[in-house]
């Protein structure tokens, strides 16, 4: 690749101001000493010229050796760890603690299915706990609320949310709680950073998921792997009864033989804007409808519905968190606006977005 004479390694897109000042890629420098590449015992083949095109314009721009992520968040000084080899005197990076991530060896993790009878498990907050809406759906067993509606950034509970977890979201106690970590970085690295530090049982809290660190397909491999390699190892230092499945384009599946028998296993089908993005997971979702046994069951995050043809045996859940977030902003799940929603009306409008999600699932 030609640079620019005016600044050495750099390069200007005209097309892409974002990016201004591109540097050069050092895969030829880095990769044949990298401790994860293939001829090295490790699970990465490098990089295609393709592959560091996207690279370079996504995230290596003109402060790369200062940046701490980057174009991932470090909100509320919590530092998501973005992560490629040429990075090597950040204050805030972590270098050694993800050779030793990468590096650790993960036993074989096998949670037993949980037992929930109704396929849809609602997203619940806990602002909505003074209607008791779960009461008006004794057929759904299970709820989820998310990290971020009940800690801070310091792993705090948030103000009025007592150890009462149940009965401020609305929950007869019989019913089961998740907590779901389908959350923004910052707070999968504060998932991270307390893994052994918050107890979830005591505040009344059945099941929870490990901690789901970011794997996109223009970050760093890696960033991507080190990731995958951290779901793991939150599912068991947490003893979650759940894993994450995720290999976007370079992770293999034999990465994953530690879960494989593992009975709930959670595939995230958000934030897929591109046709590419939906192709990387249809192929996903068929293969691990093949990887994981019959019996092991699928939990879906994120609402695309255009899901794979799977097997007849696999029992999959929906978590679904679109009737909420509409009848909060006083919407239908269309997304019409409903005039003049007043407090009463908004109960009544949440609960018939969730009787809706119900018929459909």
């Amino acid at each position: 690749m030609k640079t620019n004479n005016k600044k050495k390694d750099t390069k200007y897109y005209n097309d892409d101001k974002k990016y201004k000042y591109l540097k050069e890629c050092s895969g030829k420098i880095l990769c044949p000493s990298c401790y994860w590449l293939k001829d090295n015992g490790g699970y990465c083949k490098g990089c295609s010229d393709e592959y560091k095109s996207r690279c370079l314009k996504k995230i290596c721009d003109y402060n790369c050796y200062k940046c701490s992520g980057g174009r991932h968040t470090n909100k509320h000084k919590i530092y998501t760890q973005g992560y490629c080899g040429r990075i090597s005197t950040l204050k805030y990076q972590r270098k050694e603690e993800f050779k030793t991530i990468l590096q650790k060896k993960m036993p074989p993790y096998f949670p037993k299915r949980i037992t929930i009878q109704n396929r849809l498990i609602p997203v619940i907050y806990p602002q909505l706990g003074k209607y008791k809406i779960p009461q008006e759906f004794p057929e759904i067993d299970a709820w989820a609320v998310p990290v971020h509606k009940i800690f801070d950034h310091s792993g705090k509970l948030r103000k009025n949310i007592n150890k009462n977890l149940k009965k401020i979201l609305g929950l007869p106690t019989e019913i089961k709680l998740i907590l779901l970590t389908y959350a923004p970085d910052d707070y999968q690295e504060l998932l991270w950073d307390k893994t052994f530090l918050m107890d979830y049982k005591e505040l009344g809290i059945d099941y929870w998921f490990p901690g789901h660190f970011s794997i996109y397909d223009n970050d760093s491999k890696i960033y991507q792997f080190m990731n995958a390699k951290r779901q793991q190892l939150h599912a068991l230092n947490t003893q979650s009864q759940f894993v994450w499945f995720r290999l976007g384009e370079n992770i293999p599946l034999k990465f994953l033989k530690p879960i494989q028998n593992s009975g709930s296993v959670l595939i995230s089908t958000g934030q897929m804007y591109s046709k590419k993005n939906k192709k990387i997971l249809q192929i996903e979702i068929k293969k691990a409808d093949k990887f994981f046994p019959d019996q092991t069951a699928f939990f879906i995050l994120g609402g695309y519905a255009n899901l794979p043809i799977l097997s007849k045996n696999r029992i999959i859940y929906q978590i679904n968190s679109n009737w909420i977030m509409k009848g909060i902003r006083g919407r239908d799940l269309n997304g019409n606006i409903i005039k003049e929603c007043t407090i009463n009306q908004q109960k009544e409008l949440l609960i018939y977005d969730l009787k809706e999600v119900l018929k459909n699932v």
